[in-house]
């Protein structure tokens, strides 16, 4: 560690002044400090800090100068942090996180300010003075709460896009695809609601709902597709390293009376990173009975060493790669190598996102043995669904 990250003080040096330009934060390795202000010729304690606490960092947060003055106690040592560090980590971070960041520094200098006894210049900004970046993350918090309570008033609804034998046209599963049908905006697009269930814990409420919405409408599949079709279930990571993932499975199959071999759970290559837990969950997936795919394979986190620990059963192409066969030749030989390592290790293969006549035969004759895609069907209600068994039996 350079010698200008460590900063070393006697007891009553002045480490800051209130006023002062916020070059740098500071973490406490030993000692103790005094947070204070002065009041005419008063001084206000604030708060004693010791080991381990950090203080100063209002500054870098804001750009405000020092509201509040900080001199050693004891013999202090000091590690400095520098705006970058911080500033790094906040911009990175989530927009509502740092809009309630914003909040607490006016709250906390506003009330330094009256203990002074002066009339505060800080304070909550009103939304029409808000930043583009602030206003985006209120509609956010708006958002989110709008979609809280569409889970509850069970607007998020399954649709089924029909996952089809490509030998011989035949419909054969379905996936299920979470859509937003509200009273006054009609049916949401997912791209406005699933980056935001995905990034909060509003995915897990979400994800156990599309399960069991799943698990009651494949009984009522069961008599129009026969006792072999299946349903494929999107999880996200969040969702599957929940401790009650395995039991909530289990319950669903129980109370809708379906087989685990007829859900097949669809994870994201992510999956593959997040350690010896998720590989023991698989295992107990599997045997129980679920099938289990790798959706959009080869645009994440792809790793042939996870994969080959994983009892996976399918891999999913991704849309991209078959949306690009004809007009990118890296595409084509993406394509043809998950093929072939499909093959070779013993695991299905569905293609995503078929839309021509051209694509479908292609995947065809390349050993692809099933796809989905608005060639066949946009995904569908379950009542337009269960129609397409009699337009297969015609």
């Amino acid at each position: 560690m350079s010698v200008n990250q460590i900063r070393r003080l006697k007891p009553n040096e002045m480490i800051f002044n209130e006023n002062d330009v916020g070059e740098c934060a500071y973490l406490i390795e030993r000692g103790r400090v005094l947070i204070y202000i002065k009041n005419k010729n008063d001084e206000i304690p604030l708060k004693v800090l010791d080991k381990g606490e950090v203080f100063g960092e209002m500054s870098l947060i804001d750009g405000s100068p020092r509201s509040a003055a900080c001199r050693a106690i004891d013999d202090v040592q000091l590690l400095i942090v520098t705006k970058t560090q911080l500033t790094d980590r906040i911009v990175a971070a989530d927009p509502v996180v740092r809009l309630l960041m914003q909040a607490l520094l006016e709250r906390l200098r506003a009330q330094n300010d009256r203990l002074r006894g002066k009339i505060s210049s800080h304070s909550i900004p009103s939304i029409e003075t808000l930043t583009a970046e602030k206003k985006a993350a209120v509609e956010r918090i708006g958002l989110e709460n709008r979609i809280a309570q569409g889970i509850e008033d069970k607007e998020f609804i399954p649709f089924y896009q029909p996952i089809y034998d490509l030998n011989t046209c035949e419909v054969r599963g379905c996936e299920a695809l979470l859509r937003w049908l509200t009273k006054d905006r009609g049916i949401v697009s997912p791209a406005v609601f699933m980056d935001i269930m995905e990034d909060s814990s509003l995915i897990l409420d979400a994800g156990k709902a599309v399960i069991e919405d799943s698990a009651a409408d494949l009984d009522k599949m069961l008599s129009h597709f026969g006792a072999d079709f299946f349903v494929s279930v999107n999880v996200s990571g969040r969702q599957f390293m929940t401790p009650d993932f395995i039991d909530h499975l289990k319950a669903t199959c129980e109370r809708f009376k379906v087989s685990p071999y007829q859900i097949k759970l669809e994870l994201t290559e992510r999956i593959m990173t997040e350690g010896k837990n998720v590989l023991n969950t698989l295992h107990e997936c599997r045997a129980l009975g679920f099938q289990l795919a790798i959706d959009d394979f080869g645009t994440g986190f792809s790793s042939l060493q996870y994969l080959a620990k994983m009892p996976i059963t399918h891999l999913k192409i991704d849309r991209a790669f078959v949306m690009n066969l004809f007009t990118d030749n890296k595409s084509l030989v993406v394509v043809k190598s998950i093929i072939h390592m499909a093959n070779l290790l013993g695991l299905k293969l569905i293609a995503e996102g078929i839309e021509t006549r051209e694509q479908l035969n292609l995947l065809r004759s390349l050993g692809v043995d099933q796809g989905q895609g608005f060639l066949f069907s946009k995904p569908l209600p379950l009542q337009d669904f269960n129609q397409l068994a009699l337009k297969s039996a015609a």
